[in-house]
């Protein structure tokens, strides 16, 4: 472990990982409860607040039959209430399953129905959508957010004028009145920690061929936890960190939101994740985690910058990044315009956020870093079954503590991806090839498996592909990455239709439309 050095000799704080992730956020803050916790459109909730929130939640919750080992759907973008409430699920043993805004009226049906979901927590904005598909499920709570519901009154009134509006079906109701069922100053306790529970779900994009359902426990969040608080990175109490990364997904979840706040950061939470999200914040945040076209815009639009904005910039110790390529020309001319170290890192759903990145006191270019504290990552020949010396290329593969549990209704696949080696434990295999150099860096350098980087999100050919093929006109189809002027990079496909005479322009629609209402927005 040759990577050993540079981690903290000692932790930003000592984190327990046999605890629930309600426990780590409240018991590693309970000497600074009253410091700030999240900031979300210029307003701010402490620790205390936080708990206040959580604790009603849970309230309101259990009185509503919720009870352990019930898993509720959660359709919602970064704002305090989300917080709130995967800690008032987590108190209380209910399974989150977190889902991408962007899905369709059919993916949100299939979600219900395949975790056999009672009550779904979205924004107003899937509300439509909700609507045309609710009989088709077992849903019998439909509790609607809607963005400004922590904000100020004025702006409460302002968004209602274009807010989807509430239907006239007792099943729906608005999260806002649902929470007063509950009482932060109730006694329902937390559930006792077990490793193999399953705390929380995120949907896979399909990086690793189809689709699935990733289950994690509440260990792999306290490990990361734990993992970040050994790393140099500036964090902890008295810092701020700008979350510009969605929540259902696991590093935006693990990495941006839990493990800061268990180390006292305060979050700032981003509504959107629009291009110029960092560049709006500047001035607000010490530390960011944001995907490489958030800098790039920066990089590009740096003469629209404000005085303000530019002397907000010393303010800036560290970014990170990943998802996304960066080379080491590009990286060290970001560095220099913002006047900070930008770290790259690596990481998927499996394996909870983030399992590698550059220290930032040693930025090793064109790498992605080195393991995370006490994780370990090779090189494997899977022909052979043995690790590869350094240097040498094979699949990546990681032995963490913050490994998924399973993909639910699916142990094939759960067993081609938590391989036992010779060594008598078990692996995650990443799909990624690469190799690691003899300072424990990593150097990715192609992919096992098609994947398409779309702005940070990794999405699965096969899945498009899939899904075209399915129309009645189409004989073959592949899907590939091309560069885009405003998304860096998007999907393209290529299709080979059965009948050559057909009206090939009737046919591309018909097959837009599917492609629309079918694959999420992220596909």
């Amino acid at each position: 472990r040759p990577q050993e050095k540079y981690y903290r000799t000692k932790p930003v704080r000592e984190i327990v990982t046999e605890q629930t992730i309600y426990e780590m956020i409240f018991n590693s803050n309970k000497d600074n409860i009253s410091a700030p916790a999240i900031e979300y459109m210029g307003v701010t909730w402490s620790f205390e607040k936080l708990k206040e929130k959580a604790d009603q939640a849970a309230d309101a919750f259990a009185k509503a039959g919720l009870k352990i080992g019930d898993t509720v759907l959660l359709g919602v973008s970064n704002c305090p209430e989300a917080v709130a409430t995967l800690l008032a699920l987590n108190k209380i043993g209910v399974i989150s399953r977190w889902f991408d805004v962007r899905a369709s009226e059919k993916d949100i049906e299939d979600y219900a129905n395949d975790s056999n979901c009672r009550c779904i927590i979205a924004f107003d904005m899937l509300l439509p959508k909700i609507k045309m598909v609710i009989n088709n499920t077992n849903l019998e709570m439909v509790l609607i957010i809607y963005p400004t519901d922590s904000l100020s009154f004025v702006m409460q009134t302002a968004y209602s004028l274009k807010a989807n509006k509430l239907p006239k079906d007792a099943r729906f109701s608005r999260y806002k009145d649902f929470l007063k069922n509950g009482s932060f100053k109730s006694d329902v306790a937390c559930v006792s920690f077990d490793k193999t529970r399953p705390s929380i779900m995120i949907q896979s994009s399909g990086t690793t061929g189809k689709p699935k359902i990733i289950v994690h426990s509440d260990f792999s969040a306290t490990s990361c936890a734990r993992k970040l608080s050994y790393s140099d990175l500036p964090i902890g109490q008295g810092k701020s960190l700008l979350d510009a990364l969605p929540p259902w997904i696991a590093y935006g979840l693990a990495n941006t939101i839990l493990s800061p706040l268990a180390l006292g950061t305060k979050v700032i939470l981003c509504p959107t994740f629009d291009p110029n999200v960092v560049m709006d914040n500047i001035g607000t945040f010490s530390i960011a985690f944001a995907a490489p076209f958030h800098y790039r815009y920066v990089r590009d639009n740096y003469s629209k910058l404000s005085e303000k904005q530019i002397k907000g910039l010393d303010k800036i110790e560290c970014l990170i990044t990943g998802g996304d390529k960066i080379s080491s020309e590009e990286n060290k001319q970001l560095e220099e315009l913002f006047g900070a170290v930008l770290t790259n890192g690596y990481g998927n759903n499996e394996g909870f956020g983030c399992l590698a990145a550059n220290p930032s006191k040693y930025n090793k270019y064109g790498t992605v870093g080195i393991p995370q504290y006490d994780e370990t990552i090779i090189a494997y020949d899977t022909d052979q079954e043995k690790e590869l010396p350094y240097g040498q290329s094979g699949e990546i593969c990681v032995l963490a503590n913050t490994i998924f549990l399973y993909y639910e209704g699916n142990p094939d696949d759960t067993k081609a991806v938590k391989q036992l080696h010779p060594d008598g434990k078990v692996w995650l295999h990443t799909g990624d090839l690469g190799f690691v150099d003899e300072e424990g860096f990593v150097t990715l350098n192609g992919r096992a498996r098609r994947v398409i980087v779309r702005q940070g999100f990794k999405i699965s050919a096969y899945t498009i592909e899939d899904k075209i093929t399915e129309h009645p006109a189409v004989k073959e189809c592949v899907a590939v990455e091309v560069k885009d002027q405003v998304e860096e990079h998007t999907p393209m496909v290529y299709i080979i239709l059965k009948d050559k005479t057909a009206d090939e322009e009737t046919i591309k629609q018909s097959i837009y439309d599917k492609c629309h209402s079918e694959l999420k927005e992220s596909e």
